[in-house]
């Protein structure tokens, strides 16, 4: 049997764990959009959004890190 804080830890690795999984996907996906948009405007935005989610995931690692 697990206590409270020990639950608290385990499902906050939990959540950590699929917000990064989650945003690594949708990151890959910017990407690629950027590689298949024609307008450099359209390109320069799915890029911009990558970017910003590479330096969300990095945040969670480093949360996750902190958690375990």
């Amino acid at each position: 049997m697990h206590n409270q804080e020990e639950m608290k830890k385990i499902l906050d690795q939990g959540m950590l764990t699929r917000s990064i999984i989650e945003t690594e996907v949708t990151a890959k996906k910017c990407y690629m959009y950027s590689e298949m948009a024609h307008e450099r405007e359209v390109k320069a935005f799915f890029q911009k959004q990558a970017s910003s989610l590479d330096d969300l995931t990095d945040f969670f690692k480093s949360k996750l890190t902190e958690v375990m």
